[in-house]
């Protein structure tokens, strides 16, 4: 895929800007065992990674028959998560002063997330994102979540951007289809993002990669 001009950078939250996909596995594991004895494992919560909680929630609320709404199960485990976020919430390692200078060379940056907006603003605030963007769209602010396009175009289009202005980095198969789908230059973290118009071995590396098409395309 081949943009004209780009201008701006969406990124991902958990597993691309923030590590913070074990603390959600963490969190749905702990919570379904100790809570209602149903025991599920690290490579079972693999499947669900780039979704929303809703999805989840609906999934084993249906499938293990429990005596609980959706609402309620995420309501429990997001008290599990959000302590664990005050407690340990980051960053991946070079993200920080990648997106410094980033945003020190103009270019303007938004979170485009599938997680809901009470785990996206206790993920932004403990690792400090917001120093970088006030901007984010989480799958609170949609009426479809990722792998529809939906909040990468808001994303975009609250950047005063088109999407195909937009870079994004994603981590996982729906947050790549969602990129594609809105027209985005799509650099990809995993082998699990398909069609990726290029990839990077890790976050600060992608965003650095990020920058140098951004000033590519400013010249």
């Amino acid at each position: 895929m081949v943009n004209s001009k780009l201008r701006g950078l969406l990124c991902d939250l958990d597993g691309t800007l923030a590590d913070s996909e074990p603390l959600h596995c963490t969190a749905w594991l702990d919570t379904l065992s100790e809570e209602f004895g149903v025991d599920y494992d690290a490579q079972w919560f693999e499947q669900w990674i780039g979704t929303s909680d809703r999805v989840l929630a609906r999934y084993v609320v249906e499938q293990d028959r429990l005596p609980i709404s959706d609402e309620e199960l995420i309501k429990r485990k997001q008290v599990r998560y959000h302590e664990a976020v005050e407690r340990e919430g980051k960053t991946f390692s070079g993200v920080d002063e990648a997106l410094r200078q980033l945003v020190d060379e103009g270019y303007p940056v938004a979170i485009a997330t599938n997680s809901g907006r009470l785990d996206a603003d206790m993920m932004i605030g403990a690792a400090r994102l917001d120093r970088f963007t006030p901007i984010s769209v989480t799958a609170s602010d949609v009426k479809e979540m990722k792998p529809a396009p939906d909040i990468y175009l808001l994303a975009a289009r609250r950047l005063g951007l088109k999407a195909s202005e937009c870079i994004a980095i994603e981590d996982s198969g729906p947050g790549g289809i969602a990129a594609r789908a809105a027209g985005c230059y799509l650099i990809a973290l995993t082998d699990k993002v398909s069609q990726a118009d290029e990839r990077a071995h890790d976050s600060a590396t992608a965003i650095r990669r990020a920058l140098e098409l951004l000033e590519r395309d400013a010249k």
